[in-house]
Protein backbone atom coordinates (compact mmCIF):
# COMPACT_ATOMS: atom_id res chain seq x y z
CA UNK A 1 0.00 0.00 0.00
CA UNK A 2 1.03 3.78 -0.33
CA UNK A 3 1.65 4.17 3.86
CA UNK A 4 3.53 0.88 3.55
CA UNK A 5 5.45 2.50 1.21
CA UNK A 6 6.36 5.41 2.95
CA UNK A 7 6.56 3.34 6.55
CA UNK A 8 9.94 1.49 4.44
CA UNK A 9 11.32 4.70 3.58
CA UNK A 10 13.02 5.58 0.28
CA UNK A 11 14.65 2.05 -0.64
CA UNK A 12 14.19 1.60 -4.36
CA UNK A 13 13.53 -2.10 -5.46
CA UNK A 14 16.04 -3.72 -7.78
CA UNK A 15 15.15 -4.43 -11.45
CA UNK A 16 13.70 -2.21 -13.86
CA UNK A 17 11.63 1.07 -12.55
CA UNK A 18 8.72 0.90 -14.25
CA UNK A 19 5.36 1.04 -12.24
CA UNK A 20 1.67 2.25 -12.81
CA UNK A 21 -1.32 2.44 -10.18
CA UNK A 22 -3.57 -0.25 -10.05
CA UNK A 23 -6.41 -1.07 -7.69
CA UNK A 24 -6.97 -4.23 -5.70
CA UNK A 25 -10.19 -5.60 -3.96
CA UNK A 26 -9.79 -4.81 0.20
CA UNK A 27 -10.99 -7.40 2.47
CA UNK A 28 -13.37 -5.12 4.35
CA UNK A 29 -15.69 -6.37 7.84
CA UNK A 30 -19.32 -7.08 6.73
CA UNK A 31 -20.60 -5.12 9.24
CA UNK A 32 -18.03 -2.29 10.76
CA UNK A 33 -18.40 -0.29 13.51
CA UNK A 34 -17.47 3.40 14.23
CA UNK A 35 -17.07 4.58 17.77
CA UNK A 36 -16.75 8.21 19.42
CA UNK A 37 -17.42 11.30 18.40
CA UNK A 38 -16.69 12.20 14.32
CA UNK A 39 -16.74 15.41 12.77
CA UNK A 40 -18.46 15.59 9.69
CA UNK A 41 -17.13 18.75 7.69
CA UNK A 42 -19.47 19.36 4.16
CA UNK A 43 -19.71 22.61 2.56
CA UNK A 44 -22.23 25.06 2.70
CA UNK A 45 -24.55 25.85 -0.68
CA UNK A 46 -22.62 23.50 -2.76
CA UNK A 47 -25.19 20.96 -4.08
CA UNK A 48 -23.66 18.43 -1.44
CA UNK A 49 -26.58 18.16 0.94
CA UNK A 50 -27.66 14.54 0.06
CA UNK A 51 -24.13 13.25 0.02
CA UNK A 52 -23.82 14.96 3.25
CA UNK A 53 -26.55 13.48 4.66
CA UNK A 54 -26.18 10.10 3.28
CA UNK A 55 -22.63 10.40 5.03
CA UNK A 56 -24.11 11.19 8.28
CA UNK A 57 -26.88 9.13 8.59
CA UNK A 58 -24.26 6.31 7.49
CA UNK A 59 -21.76 7.15 9.99
CA UNK A 60 -24.30 7.34 12.91
CA UNK A 61 -25.92 4.09 11.61
CA UNK A 62 -22.46 2.22 11.48
CA UNK A 63 -22.30 3.45 15.52
CA UNK A 64 -20.72 6.83 16.08
CA UNK A 65 -22.04 10.04 17.58
CA UNK A 66 -22.01 12.72 14.16
CA UNK A 67 -21.62 16.19 14.68
CA UNK A 68 -22.07 18.43 11.10
CA UNK A 69 -20.20 21.77 10.19
CA UNK A 70 -21.42 23.69 6.93
CA UNK A 71 -18.32 25.55 5.50
CA UNK A 72 -18.43 28.26 3.35
CA UNK A 73 -15.95 28.67 0.65
CA UNK A 74 -14.87 32.12 1.92
CA UNK A 75 -14.17 30.70 5.46
CA UNK A 76 -10.62 31.72 7.09
CA UNK A 77 -8.40 29.37 8.90
CA UNK A 78 -8.61 31.16 12.27
CA UNK A 79 -12.35 31.38 11.98
CA UNK A 80 -12.18 27.47 11.63
CA UNK A 81 -9.64 26.90 14.27
CA UNK A 82 -11.55 28.89 16.71
CA UNK A 83 -14.58 26.67 15.81
CA UNK A 84 -13.64 23.55 15.99
CA UNK A 85 -12.04 22.79 19.56
CA UNK A 86 -16.05 23.57 20.85
CA UNK A 87 -16.58 19.96 19.39
CA UNK A 88 -14.63 18.40 22.28
CA UNK A 89 -12.59 15.17 21.76
CA UNK A 90 -12.92 13.80 18.48
CA UNK A 91 -12.18 10.03 17.02
CA UNK A 92 -12.25 11.17 13.71
CA UNK A 93 -13.06 13.60 10.74
CA UNK A 94 -14.88 13.20 8.21
CA UNK A 95 -13.99 16.24 4.88
CA UNK A 96 -16.68 16.72 2.22
CA UNK A 97 -15.15 20.03 1.66
CA UNK A 98 -13.09 18.66 -1.72
CA UNK A 99 -17.58 18.40 -3.12
CA UNK A 100 -17.10 22.50 -2.66
CA UNK A 101 -18.08 23.87 -6.01
CA UNK A 102 -16.45 27.14 -7.94
CA UNK A 103 -13.39 29.32 -7.04
CA UNK A 104 -12.39 30.99 -3.65
CA UNK A 105 -14.09 34.24 -3.73
CA UNK A 106 -10.65 36.12 -3.64
CA UNK A 107 -8.79 33.82 -5.81
CA UNK A 108 -10.43 33.10 -8.71
CA UNK A 109 -7.53 31.06 -10.36
CA UNK A 110 -8.21 28.37 -6.77
CA UNK A 111 -10.49 25.76 -6.92
CA UNK A 112 -12.55 25.54 -3.17
CA UNK A 113 -12.36 22.00 -3.03
CA UNK A 114 -8.67 22.54 -2.63
CA UNK A 115 -8.60 25.56 -0.66
CA UNK A 116 -10.74 24.35 2.01
CA UNK A 117 -8.74 21.07 1.93
CA UNK A 118 -6.16 22.41 2.80
CA UNK A 119 -7.44 25.54 5.69
CA UNK A 120 -9.20 22.81 7.30
CA UNK A 121 -6.22 20.55 7.87
CA UNK A 122 -4.11 23.63 9.22
CA UNK A 123 -6.99 24.38 11.30
CA UNK A 124 -6.84 20.90 12.92
CA UNK A 125 -3.32 21.51 13.29
CA UNK A 126 -4.02 24.81 15.19
CA UNK A 127 -6.19 23.44 17.52
CA UNK A 128 -4.35 20.86 18.75
CA UNK A 129 -6.67 18.07 17.32
CA UNK A 130 -4.82 14.59 16.57
CA UNK A 131 -8.30 12.83 15.29
CA UNK A 132 -7.60 11.72 11.74
CA UNK A 133 -8.88 13.46 8.97
CA UNK A 134 -10.41 12.01 5.97
CA UNK A 135 -11.14 13.39 2.82
CA UNK A 136 -13.58 12.65 0.58
CA UNK A 137 -14.02 13.22 -3.43
CA UNK A 138 -15.95 12.30 -6.25
CA UNK A 139 -14.66 11.58 -9.32
CA UNK A 140 -10.63 11.87 -8.36
CA UNK A 141 -9.45 8.51 -9.79
CA UNK A 142 -10.61 6.27 -12.41
CA UNK A 143 -10.27 3.29 -10.23
CA UNK A 144 -11.40 0.55 -13.37
CA UNK A 145 -9.53 2.88 -15.97
CA UNK A 146 -12.89 3.83 -17.80
CA UNK A 147 -14.61 5.98 -15.26
CA UNK A 148 -14.29 9.71 -16.12
CA UNK A 149 -12.23 11.86 -13.79
CA UNK A 150 -12.24 15.73 -12.84
CA UNK A 151 -8.72 16.86 -12.43
CA UNK A 152 -10.30 19.33 -9.77
CA UNK A 153 -11.07 16.45 -7.64
CA UNK A 154 -7.63 14.80 -8.49
CA UNK A 155 -5.66 17.60 -7.12
CA UNK A 156 -7.02 17.09 -4.05
CA UNK A 157 -5.53 13.80 -3.95
CA UNK A 158 -2.34 14.93 -4.89
CA UNK A 159 -2.33 17.60 -1.24
CA UNK A 160 -3.52 14.62 0.14
CA UNK A 161 -0.68 12.71 -0.37
CA UNK A 162 1.75 15.57 0.64
CA UNK A 163 -0.64 15.73 4.03
CA UNK A 164 -0.07 11.95 4.38
CA UNK A 165 3.77 12.52 5.11
CA UNK A 166 3.88 16.03 6.64
CA UNK A 167 1.69 14.50 9.13
CA UNK A 168 1.06 11.00 9.33
CA UNK A 169 -0.19 10.76 12.62
CA UNK A 170 -3.16 12.81 11.98
CA UNK A 171 -3.92 11.71 8.45
CA UNK A 172 -6.70 9.29 7.57
CA UNK A 173 -6.89 9.26 4.09
CA UNK A 174 -8.27 9.55 0.42
CA UNK A 175 -11.56 7.84 0.13
CA UNK A 176 -12.97 8.18 -3.84
CA UNK A 177 -16.85 8.36 -3.39
CA UNK A 178 -18.68 6.89 -6.41
CA UNK A 179 -21.46 8.80 -8.23
CA UNK A 180 -24.47 6.73 -6.63
CA UNK A 181 -24.12 6.56 -2.89
CA UNK A 182 -26.25 3.79 -2.34
CA UNK A 183 -26.25 1.49 0.90
CA UNK A 184 -23.60 -0.82 -0.03
CA UNK A 185 -21.15 2.39 -1.18
CA UNK A 186 -22.10 3.71 2.48
CA UNK A 187 -21.12 0.06 4.08
CA UNK A 188 -18.11 0.59 2.43
CA UNK A 189 -17.17 4.10 2.85
CA UNK A 190 -17.78 2.97 6.96
CA UNK A 191 -15.73 -0.13 6.46
CA UNK A 192 -12.86 2.31 4.96
CA UNK A 193 -12.91 4.60 7.71
CA UNK A 194 -12.93 2.36 10.71
CA UNK A 195 -10.30 0.22 9.07
CA UNK A 196 -7.04 -0.25 11.48
CA UNK A 197 -4.94 -1.77 8.26
CA UNK A 198 -2.98 0.91 6.68
CA UNK A 199 -5.48 1.71 3.31
CA UNK A 200 -5.42 5.30 3.46
CA UNK A 201 -6.04 5.42 -0.91
CA UNK A 202 -9.20 4.11 -1.45
CA UNK A 203 -12.01 4.00 -3.91
CA UNK A 204 -15.43 3.14 -2.86
CA UNK A 205 -17.00 0.85 -5.61
CA UNK A 206 -19.11 -2.17 -6.25
CA UNK A 207 -18.75 -4.73 -4.56
CA UNK A 208 -16.36 -3.78 -2.39
CA UNK A 209 -13.74 -0.82 -1.72
CA UNK A 210 -10.63 -0.82 -4.27
CA UNK A 211 -7.01 0.05 -2.99
CA UNK A 212 -4.33 1.87 -4.44
CA UNK A 213 -0.94 0.27 -5.58
CA UNK A 214 1.95 1.47 -7.52
CA UNK A 215 3.05 -2.09 -8.77
CA UNK A 216 6.28 -3.29 -11.47
CA UNK A 217 4.85 -2.31 -15.05
CA UNK A 218 6.50 -4.96 -17.35
CA UNK A 219 7.88 -3.98 -20.34
CA UNK A 220 5.31 -3.66 -22.96
CA UNK A 221 5.07 -6.69 -25.63
CA UNK A 222 4.30 -4.64 -28.69
CA UNK A 223 7.27 -2.44 -30.26
CA UNK A 224 7.24 0.76 -29.13
CA UNK A 225 5.68 2.98 -31.20
CA UNK A 226 7.98 5.26 -33.77
CA UNK A 227 9.09 8.50 -31.85
CA UNK A 228 7.29 11.13 -32.34
CA UNK A 229 8.44 13.67 -35.85
CA UNK A 230 7.50 17.42 -34.34
CA UNK A 231 5.82 18.82 -37.91
CA UNK A 232 4.31 22.02 -38.15
CA UNK A 233 3.97 24.50 -35.64
CA UNK A 234 4.44 23.52 -31.93
CA UNK A 235 3.23 26.06 -28.69
CA UNK A 236 5.67 25.94 -25.55
CA UNK A 237 4.57 27.05 -22.28
CA UNK A 238 6.62 27.96 -19.90
CA UNK A 239 9.16 28.22 -23.30
CA UNK A 240 11.99 30.23 -22.17
CA UNK A 241 12.00 28.43 -18.32
CA UNK A 242 14.82 25.55 -18.24
CA UNK A 243 12.14 22.71 -18.71
CA UNK A 244 11.11 24.69 -21.85
CA UNK A 245 14.31 25.80 -22.75
CA UNK A 246 15.48 21.75 -23.37
CA UNK A 247 11.58 21.01 -24.85
CA UNK A 248 11.95 23.54 -27.36
CA UNK A 249 15.99 22.02 -28.51
CA UNK A 250 14.27 18.34 -28.34
CA UNK A 251 11.81 19.62 -30.64
CA UNK A 252 13.86 21.45 -32.96
CA UNK A 253 16.26 18.48 -33.04
CA UNK A 254 12.96 15.97 -33.80
CA UNK A 255 12.35 18.30 -36.77
CA UNK A 256 10.11 21.10 -35.61
CA UNK A 257 9.65 24.05 -38.44
CA UNK A 258 8.06 26.59 -35.99
CA UNK A 259 8.06 26.72 -32.26
CA UNK A 260 5.97 29.26 -30.17
CA UNK A 261 7.49 29.84 -26.41
CA UNK A 262 5.24 31.81 -24.51
CA UNK A 263 6.40 32.49 -21.18
CA UNK A 264 5.13 35.73 -18.54
CA UNK A 265 8.67 37.89 -20.32
CA UNK A 266 8.67 36.95 -23.83
CA UNK A 267 11.18 38.02 -25.42
CA UNK A 268 12.51 39.47 -22.60
CA UNK A 269 13.50 36.75 -20.63
CA UNK A 270 17.09 35.93 -19.40
CA UNK A 271 18.84 33.62 -22.05
CA UNK A 272 15.70 34.15 -24.68
CA UNK A 273 18.44 35.28 -27.66
CA UNK A 274 20.30 32.76 -26.66
CA UNK A 275 17.86 30.04 -27.10
CA UNK A 276 16.71 31.74 -30.63
CA UNK A 277 19.81 31.14 -31.88
CA UNK A 278 20.23 27.81 -30.84
CA UNK A 279 17.23 26.83 -32.42
CA UNK A 280 17.87 28.78 -35.43
CA UNK A 281 21.07 26.73 -35.68
CA UNK A 282 18.90 23.79 -35.45
CA UNK A 283 16.72 25.10 -38.63
CA UNK A 284 13.84 25.75 -36.92
CA UNK A 285 11.82 29.36 -36.67
CA UNK A 286 11.18 30.60 -33.24
CA UNK A 287 8.49 33.14 -32.20
CA UNK A 288 8.45 34.30 -28.19
CA UNK A 289 5.73 35.81 -26.84
CA UNK A 290 4.81 36.90 -23.53
CA UNK A 291 1.67 35.42 -22.10
CA UNK A 292 0.59 34.67 -18.70
CA UNK A 293 -1.23 31.11 -19.65
CA UNK A 294 -2.75 31.21 -16.52
CA UNK A 295 -4.77 34.13 -18.31
CA UNK A 296 -7.15 32.87 -20.77
CA UNK A 297 -8.06 35.99 -22.36
CA UNK A 298 -4.46 36.97 -23.10
CA UNK A 299 -3.86 32.88 -24.44
CA UNK A 300 -7.23 33.64 -26.67
CA UNK A 301 -5.34 36.94 -28.02
CA UNK A 302 -1.83 34.46 -28.60
CA UNK A 303 -4.01 31.93 -30.80
CA UNK A 304 -5.90 34.69 -32.67
CA UNK A 305 -2.53 36.45 -33.42
CA UNK A 306 -0.96 32.75 -34.63
CA UNK A 307 -4.21 32.33 -36.99
CA UNK A 308 -4.21 35.54 -38.22
CA UNK A 309 -0.55 34.49 -39.28
CA UNK A 310 -1.12 31.45 -40.65
CA UNK A 311 0.01 29.36 -38.71
CA UNK A 312 -1.93 26.03 -38.02
CA UNK A 313 -0.68 24.41 -34.35
CA UNK A 314 0.31 20.97 -34.59
CA UNK A 315 1.25 20.47 -31.02
CA UNK A 316 1.02 21.45 -27.54
CA UNK A 317 3.63 20.97 -24.45
CA UNK A 318 2.83 22.91 -21.16
CA UNK A 319 5.44 23.08 -19.06
CA UNK A 320 4.90 26.32 -17.34
CA UNK A 321 4.76 26.12 -13.53
CA UNK A 322 6.45 26.62 -10.48
CA UNK A 323 7.79 24.98 -8.09
CA UNK A 324 6.90 24.99 -4.42
CA UNK A 325 9.36 24.54 -0.56
CA UNK A 326 6.24 25.40 1.83
CA UNK A 327 5.04 22.83 4.40
CA UNK A 328 1.58 22.93 4.11
CA UNK A 329 0.90 24.25 7.85
CA UNK A 330 2.57 27.71 6.22
CA UNK A 331 0.81 27.91 2.86
CA UNK A 332 -1.62 30.62 2.30
CA UNK A 333 -4.32 30.31 -0.27
CA UNK A 334 -2.56 33.26 -1.59
CA UNK A 335 0.71 31.60 -2.38
CA UNK A 336 -1.19 28.11 -2.72
CA UNK A 337 -2.89 30.25 -6.02
CA UNK A 338 0.27 31.54 -6.60
CA UNK A 339 1.62 27.90 -7.51
CA UNK A 340 -1.03 26.42 -9.45
CA UNK A 341 -2.12 29.19 -11.31
CA UNK A 342 0.13 28.24 -14.50
CA UNK A 343 0.34 24.61 -14.45
CA UNK A 344 -3.97 24.02 -13.45
CA UNK A 345 -5.67 26.83 -15.30
CA UNK A 346 -2.96 26.91 -17.54
CA UNK A 347 -3.51 23.54 -18.86
CA UNK A 348 -7.25 23.62 -18.85
CA UNK A 349 -6.90 26.83 -20.66
CA UNK A 350 -5.29 24.79 -23.56
CA UNK A 351 -7.38 21.86 -23.48
CA UNK A 352 -10.32 23.95 -24.20
CA UNK A 353 -8.92 26.05 -26.43
CA UNK A 354 -7.36 22.97 -28.53
CA UNK A 355 -10.34 20.79 -28.11
CA UNK A 356 -11.78 20.97 -31.93
CA UNK A 357 -8.24 21.01 -33.12
CA UNK A 358 -6.48 18.54 -34.28
CA UNK A 359 -3.06 17.57 -32.54
CA UNK A 360 -0.30 15.47 -32.55
CA UNK A 361 0.62 15.44 -29.24
CA UNK A 362 -0.81 17.40 -26.41
CA UNK A 363 2.21 16.87 -23.71
CA UNK A 364 1.44 17.95 -19.98
CA UNK A 365 4.93 17.82 -17.65
CA UNK A 366 3.70 16.18 -14.61
CA UNK A 367 5.78 15.01 -11.95
CA UNK A 368 6.24 12.02 -9.45
CA UNK A 369 5.28 14.11 -7.23
CA UNK A 370 1.58 14.14 -8.19
CA UNK A 371 1.36 10.51 -8.06
CA UNK A 372 3.69 9.65 -4.48
CA UNK A 373 3.68 13.11 -2.91
CA UNK A 374 6.77 15.20 -1.65
CA UNK A 375 7.35 16.68 1.37
CA UNK A 376 6.79 20.53 1.32
CA UNK A 377 5.74 20.20 -2.19
CA UNK A 378 1.83 20.54 -1.41
CA UNK A 379 1.13 22.93 -4.23
CA UNK A 380 3.32 21.31 -6.73
CA UNK A 381 2.16 18.02 -6.06
CA UNK A 382 -1.70 19.26 -6.10
CA UNK A 383 -1.10 21.18 -9.55
CA UNK A 384 0.83 17.57 -11.13
CA UNK A 385 -2.52 15.61 -9.79
CA UNK A 386 -4.41 18.10 -11.80
CA UNK A 387 -2.44 17.32 -14.97
CA UNK A 388 -2.71 13.63 -14.87
CA UNK A 389 -6.33 13.67 -14.35
CA UNK A 390 -6.54 16.49 -17.28
CA UNK A 391 -4.52 13.99 -19.71
CA UNK A 392 -6.82 10.90 -18.41
CA UNK A 393 -10.00 13.54 -19.05
CA UNK A 394 -8.66 14.15 -22.72
CA UNK A 395 -7.86 10.48 -23.23
CA UNK A 396 -11.42 9.81 -22.40
CA UNK A 397 -12.78 11.86 -25.08
CA UNK A 398 -10.81 10.61 -27.60
CA UNK A 399 -8.34 13.21 -27.23
CA UNK A 400 -4.35 13.05 -27.48
CA UNK A 401 -2.82 13.51 -24.35
CA UNK A 402 0.31 12.70 -22.43
CA UNK A 403 1.48 13.46 -18.67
Amino acid sequence: TPAAWRRRGAAVPAGPQRYRIAWEPLTVPAEPRLSGRWLLVTPDGSGAEDTALACEQAVAGHGADVLVIRVGNAVERAELATLLPEFGVLAGVLSLLSLAEGSHPGLRTLDACLTGTLLLLQALGDSGIDAPLWCATRGAVAADGTEEIRPEQAQVWGLGRVAALEHPMRWGGLVDLPDRLDGPALDGLCAVLAGRDGEDQVAVRAPVPLGRRLVPAPEPAAPAPAPWTAHGTVLVTGGTGGLGAQVARWLAERGAEHLVLLGRRGPEAPGADELTGALAALGTRSTLLACDVADRAALERVLERLRDAGETVRGVVHTAGLTSDTALMDCTPAELARRTAAKTRGAAHLDALFEDCPLDAFVLFSSISGTWGSGGQGAYAAANAYLDGLAAARRRRGLTATS
